[in-house]
C-alpha cells in the first residue's frame, strides 16, 4: 500500500514538469549510497531546460533529452545534488546519491521557523538528538547540563520525576519567574512536564539567548527561550523501525555522610554526660550499628527503558511514530516513577500547494515521591540524619520494628513504618498536540495556521491506615484533582524572495493568541476504622473541601524582516505587540523589538585566498523583551474567604491590586565573534549586557485589612557576561574521528535602583539582602570568627570587624560577593570513534556558588539537638581543653549554632556527567540477515564522579539554602539498539 501511495504521489508530481517529445532517451536507477535502497521521487532535470521527470517506486527513471552531451541534475531533499554530463549516444545512467549530512546538521530551529547555521545574527546554541538519546534519566533536562554556553541546568532533587531548573545568562528577575520560555513544536510548555516527554523523541533543542532571537516572543521572553523540536521522518531515508532497550541501576552520586556510628555516638554521649560509663549495657547497644544513609537510600535501584520508533519520508509525505515505557525506582525509600508514552508526527502534501500535519503525544505517569526539603523525624530523607545508629528499623525477620509492640526503641516512630502506613500516590495524564495547515499560493509565500493543546490532569491519593498505632484506630484519606490546559493558535505568513541572486529577503507576519486555564479540587476525611476501607465516604469526619480556578490570556501581533546581501551582510528586524490579562487595564499592552546585524567576513574577496580560514563572522544585536510570570489576578483588589472575626467565618482582603502594574522590561545588547580554521577548529566569543527595568516584585505596604504586600514595578538591575565556545576535530578521517569541545560562561548582576527612593531592602530570614551597588543573590550574614582557644566560646565579628562573643543580626555584612547564583559555569568533553567503536565523555561544572548548609545547623547543634545523631565533628573536633584550636566550640555554650557564615559552603562542583561506550556491528555482517540494517551495543554512566568541597549529600541545588534534599543519583546502564 505504501509503495502504491508513493508511486501515485510521484506520478502527480511528474505532471508539473515538461517532457520534450523529441530527442535522445536516457534511463537508469537512483539509489542511496548509504544502504543501496532505491530513492523514490528524485527530481531528474535536464540542466538549462524545464524538462524533467521523477523516479518511481523502484528508483527508476526515463527521460528524453534534446541533444547529446547534455547535463542531468539529480536532486532530492536530504541528499547531495548530483550533476552528470552525458556522453554522446549514452542511453543508460545509474546514480548513487549520498546523504547531505552537512546540510542536515546546519539547519537550526529558531523562533517561528528554521535557518541555516551561519546565517543568523542572533545568539543561538543547539543541542542535537545524539546528546539526548540513551541518557539514563526520565527527562532530557539532565542531559543538557554543560552542553550549551550560557545555559545553566541545575537539579534541586534526585526524584526521578523532578524537573531541573533552567537559567539562561543568569537571573533577570527577583520575585517574578526566572525560567526561560519553553516552546515544544510551537506550543509553550512548562519544565514540570518534561518527565512526560520521551528524550528519544527529540530531534534538537535550540537555546535562544539574545534579543535578536527572543524578542519576537515578546512578553514571555525576558529569561530566554528554549525551542524543542521533536523528530520527523528524514528525507532521503527509506522507512525503518528502530527498537531500543536499556537496563541499569541507580545509586547515590555523591552522598557525603558525616554522622556518628554506634561506638562514636556512645563515646560522645559519655563525654557530654548523657550516659555514665558502667551504668548501662554498652556491649548490648554496640551490637546494633545502623548506617541510616544505607537504610534510606538504595544503591541498586533498578531502571529500564523500552522504546520503538518507526519513520519514513518522501518528497510529499513523512511520519514518525514512537512508543516508550520507562521505569525507574528512586534511590530513596518511597520514590518510584513509571511513564508510558506514544507519539505520532505526520506531514503530508494534499496538493503541491497545500500541506497538512500534526505532532501529537500522549503520556501517562505513575509517581511516588519521597518527601524532601523539610525537617521531620518521620519522613525518611530528613529522619536519616536524626536517627541514632543503635535504633534498628528492622526486626530479625526483616519486618519493620514498631512503636506499637515496643520493638522500635527510638524516639517518636520508626520512619520506615510511618512511610508504609502513610502511602501517597500520584498520577499524571499529559496530552500535547499541534495541528497545522500550510498553503503556498505563489512561489516563496507560505501561509500557515497552527493550533496547539497542552493539557495535564493530575491526581493525588494520600491515606493513613487506622491500624497504625499512633493513629489510635482512626485513619484518614485525602484526594485531590487538578486540570490545566494551554490553548495556542498561531497564524503566520512568510514570504521569501531573491533579486538577481544578490539580495535575499524574508518577511514574516503573525498573530498569536494563548489561553491558559487551571482548576483544582481537593477533599479529605478522617475516622476510617479499617485498612481496607480507605476511601472518602468511609470517614465520618469530613473536612471542608476546597477548589480553585485561575486563567490568563495573551494576544499578540508580530513581524520580522530579514535581509542578506550576497551571503555577506545580514540584517534582521522584529516587532511584537503583546496584551496580557495579568496586568491592569491602564498598562495591558506593550511593544517589544529587536535589531540584528551580521557580517560574514569569510565571503569578502580579500579573504577568499585564505584556505586555512573557514569561518569569520561578526554579529551585533539589541532589543527588548518582557516578563509576565506573576500570579494571574494580583493586579486586582481581591477578597477571599477563610478569615475569622470573633470566631465567626468571614471575608477579608487578600490582594491589594495595582491597575498600573505592567511588564518587567529587559533591554539586551549582544556582540559575537566567530571563527573557524582549517575546517577543524571552530571558536566563538560573545559579550552581552542586559538591563532589567520595572522589575516585578512584591513590596511591603501598610498592613491594612489583611494585605501587607502588593505587586509593583520597581527598580533596575544590570547583568553583564561573556561566553566562550570551542570545538576542535583533532583527527577526522574515514575511519577515525576525534573531537573535543569546551565552553565557559561568566556573568555578574548589579542592582542599580530599588523602589520609593530606597537603596536597600532586607529579604527577611533568607540571609539575602538587596542593596544598590551589590548583586542579587549575595549573602548578608554575621561573620563567624571561630572559637576562643582559652574558653571554648564561639566568636563573631562585628560590622566593623571587631571580635565579639555576642551574636547579633545587626552585625550582618556582605560576604565578598559570595552568592548562591553561580557566576561561572561550563562544560567540556570529547568523542572518539574508530570504525564501529565510539566513546563519548561530557563534564559539567559550576564555579563560585555558595549555599547555606542548613543540615549542619542540626548536625553540629552542640547541645540543642543532642537527642538526635550528630556530626562526627562534635566528637573529634570540638573544643575540649584550653589551647584547642578548632571551629567547633565547647559543648552546650547556649550561643551556638547560629545562621552565620560558618554554615556557608562553597557548592562549586565538577561532574563527569556522562560517559558512553558503544559498538556498531559492521554493515557487511548485517547484510547476511536481509532485515537488520543497524545493530548497536552501548554502555553508559551518568553522574559518575563528583568533585566538590561541599559537605552535604549533593552540591547541586538551586536555592540559597540546602536542607534535607533528595540527592542526585549515579546511573550505570547497558542497552541494545536495532534498526530494521
Amino acid at each position: 500500500m505504501r509503495s502504491l501511495f508513493l508511486l501515485f504521489v510521484a506520478l502527480l508530481l511528474s505532471g508539473k514538469v515538461g517532457v520534450l517529445a523529441q530527442g535522445h532517451t536516457i534511463s537508469g536507477k537512483v539509489i542511496s549510497a548509504e544502504d543501496n535502497a532505491p530513492l523514490i521521487g528524485v527530481s531528474v532535470v535536464e540542466v538549462g531546460t524545464t524538462n524533467g521527470v521523477i523516479t518511481d517506486v523502484d528508483g527508476n527513471y526515463q527521460i528524453q533529452i534534446s541533444a547529446d552531451e547534455r547535463v542531468l541534475r539529480f536532486s532530492f531533499i536530504g541528499m547531495k545534488t548530483v550533476e552528470t554530463k552525458l556522453k554522446p549516444n549514452q542511453s543508460k545512467l545509474d546514480v548513487r546519491m549520498e546523504p547531505d549530512a552537512i546540510m542536515t546538521d546546519e539547519v537550526v530551529v529558531v523562533a517561528y521557523g528554521t535557518r541555516k547555521k551561519g546565517t543568523i545574527a542572533g545568539s543561538v546554541s543547539v543541542v542535537k538528538s545524539d546528546k539526548l538519546e540513551n541518557v539514563p534519566v526520565a527527562s532530557f533536562d539532565q542531559a543538557l547540563q554543560g552542553q550549551a554556553t550560557g545555559l545553566q541546568v541545575l537539579s534541586n532533587s534526585g526524584e526521578p520525576s523532578a524537573a531541573a531548573t533552567f537559567q539562561i545568562r543568569g537571573v533577570n528577575s527577583i520575585n517574578a519567574g526566572t525560567a526561560p520560555l519553553f516552546i515544544l513544536d510551537g506550543i509553550a510548555v512548562s519544565s514540570s512536564d518534561f518527565s512526560a516527554i520521551n528524550p528519544g523523541d527529540i530531534e534538537s533543542i535550540s537555546v535562544l539567548k539574545d534579543a535578536s532571537s527572543t524578542s519576537i516572543y515578546g512578553a514571555r521572553a525576558a529569561n530566554g527561550v528554549i525551542v524543542i523540536t521533536t523528530k520527523r521522518g528524514k528525507m532521503g531515508q527509506k522507512g525503518n523501525i528502530t527498537a531500543r532497550t536499556q537496563w541499569g541501576i541507580s545509586r547515590l552520586a555523591y552522598g557525603h555522610w558525616d554522622q556518628m556510628n554506634t561506638k562514636e555516638r556512645l563515646d560522645y554521649e559519655e563525654e557530654i554526660g548523657l550516659r555514665i560509663p558502667g551504668e548501662y549495657n554498652r556491649a548490648y547497644l554496640e551490637q546494633t550499628n545502623i548506617n541510616w544513609r544505607d537504610v534510606v537510600f538504595n544503591n541498586n535501584a533498578p531502571f529500564s527503558n523500552y522504546e520503538v520508533q518507526a519513520s519514513s519520508a518522501s518528497e510529499n509525505f513523512n511520519y514518525f511514530v514512537s512508543g516508550n515505557i520507562y521505569r525507574q525506582e528512586g534511590i530513596s525509600l518511597g520514590s518510584d516513577f513509571k511513564r508510558y508514552s506514544v507519539r505520532a508526527n505526520v506531514e503530508g502534501k494534499v496538493t503541491n500547494w497545500f500541506k497538512l500535519g500534526s505532532n501529537s503525544s500522549v503520556g501517562y505517569e505513575d509517581i511516588k515521591q519521597a518527601e524532601s526539603g523539610s525537617y521531620t523525624t518521620v519522613t525518611p530523607i530528613s529522619a536519616s540524619r536524626f536517627m541514632l545508629p543503635y535504633w534498628n528499623p528492622y526486626r530479625k525477620d526483616g519486618s519493620y520494628t514498631s512503636v506499637g509492640d515496643g520493638s522500635w526503641t527510638g524516639t517518636n516512630v520508626n520512619p520506615l513504618e510511618w512511610l508504609y502506613n502513610n502511602p501517597r500516590n500520584e498520577n499524571k495524564f499529559k496530552v500535547l498536540t499541534m495541528v497545522f495547515g500550510e498553503i503556498m499560493p505563489i512561489e516563496g509565500l507560505r501561509i500557515r495556521t497552527q493550533g496547539g493543546l497542552d493539557m495535564t490532569e493530575y491526581r493525588v491519593n494520600a491515606s493513613s491506615t487506622p491500624s497504625y498505632m499512633p493513629n489510635l484506630g482512626s485513619g484518614s484519606v485525602a484526594r485531590s484533582f487538578s486540570r490545566a490546559y494551554n490553548l495556542t493558535w498561531t497564524n503566520t505568513a512568510n514570504y521569501r524572495f531573491n533579486l538577481d541572486d544578490i539580495h535575499d529577503f524574508n518577511f514574516l507576519l503573525g498573530e498569536e493568541s494563548v489561553k491558559n486555564h487551571a482548576e483544582a479540587f481537593s477533599a479529605s476525611s478522617r475516622g476510617q476504622s479499617n485498612d481496607k476501607l480507605l476511601n472518602l465516604s468511609a470517614g465520618p469526619l469530613a473536612n471542608s473541601p476546597s477548589d480553585s480556578q485561575s486563567g490568563s490570556t495573551y494576544l499578540s501581533f508580530f513581524g520580522r524582516g530579514e535581509y542578506n546581501y550576497k551571503s555577506r551582510y545580514y540584517a534582521d528586524l522584529s516587532l511584537r505587540r503583546d496584551g496580557s490579562s495579568k496586568f491592569g487595564k491602564n498598562s495591558r499592552w506593550a511593544n517589544f523589538w529587536s535589531f540584528g546585524l551580521m557580517w560574514n567576513a569569510r565571503q569578502e574577496s580579500f579573504l577568499q585566498n585564505l584556505d586555512w580560514l573557514t569561518n569569520a563572522q561578526v554579529s551585533f544585536s539589541m532589543g527588548t523583551s518582557g516578563n509576565s510570570s506573576i500570579p494571574a489576578y494580583d493586579h486586582l483588589n481581591l477578597i477571599s474567604s477563610g478569615a475569622q472575626y470573633d470566631g465567626m467565618p468571614g471575608l477579608a482582603p487578600s490582594s491589594r491590586g495595582n491597575e498600573n502594574l505592567t511588564w518587567e522590561k529587559l533591554f539586551t545588547t549582544n556582540l559575537a565573534l566567530k571563527a573557524g580554521f582549517f575546517n577543524r577548529v571552530n571558536a566563538s566569543v560573545e559579550f552581552y549586557n542586559k538591563r532589567t527595568s520595572d522589575m516585578l516584585m512584591e513590596v511591603p505596604i501598610s498592613y491594612v485589612n489583611g494585605a501587607g504586600m502588593k505587586w509593583d514595578n520597581i527598580g533596575v538591575r544590570v547583568t553583564r557576561g561573556v561566553e566562550i565556545d570551542l570545538n576542535v576535530d583533532l583527527i577526522a578521517n574515514r575511519n577515525f574521528i576525534w573531537n573535543v569541545f569546551a565552553n565557559v560562561s561568566y556573568n555578574r548582576n548589579e542592582i542599580k535602583e530599588l523602589y520609593n527612593g530606597k537603596d536597600e531592602y532586607d529579604l527577611g530570614d533568607t540571609n539575602l539582602y538587596l542593596k544598590v551597588g551589590h548583586s542579587y543573590g549575595e549573602f548578608f550574614v554575621t561573620r563567624y570568627a571561630g572559637v576562643n582557644a582559652a574558653t571554648g566560646d564561639p566568636l563573631w565579628l562585628t560590622k566593623d570587624g571587631e571580635i565579639t562573643t555576642e551574636f547579633s543580626e545587626d552585625d550582618r555584612v556582605f560576604l565578598d560577593g559570595k552568592s548562591y547564583i553561580a557566576p561561572w559555569q561550563g562544560g567540556f568533553g570529547t568523542s572518539l570513534s574508530y570504525r564501529g567503536l565510539a566513546l563519548n565523555a561530557t563534564f559539567s561544572w559550576i564555579g563560585d556558588r555558595y549555599v547555606m548548609n542548613n543540615d549542619r545547623y542540626f548536625d553540629e547543634s552542640n547541645g540543642i539537638f543532642t537527642m538526635y545523631n550528630q556530626s562526627k565533628k562534635l566528637l573529634y573536633d570540638r573544643w575540649k581543653k584550653v589551647g584547642d584550636v578548632t571551629e567547633i566550640p565547647r559543648h552546650n555554650t547556649g550561643m551556638y549554632p547560629q545562621f552565620d557564615s560558618h554554615l556557608l559552603e562553597n557548592a562549586s562542583f565538577l561532574r563527569l556527567k556522562n560517559l558512553t561506550v558503544s559498538y556498531e556491528l559492521p554493515k557487511k555482517w548485517l547484510g547476511y540477515t536481509k532485515v537488520i540494517e543497524r545493530f548497536k551495543l552501548f554502555a553508559q554512566g551518568q553522574n559518575l564522579f563528583t568533585f566538590t568541597k561541599f559537605t552535604g549529600m549533593d552540591p547541586e541545588s538551586t536555592g540559597n539554602m540546602y536542607q534535607a534534599q533528595y540527592p542526585l543519583s549515579r546511573q550505570f546502564s547497558g542497552g541494545i539498539e536495532i534498526t530494521f
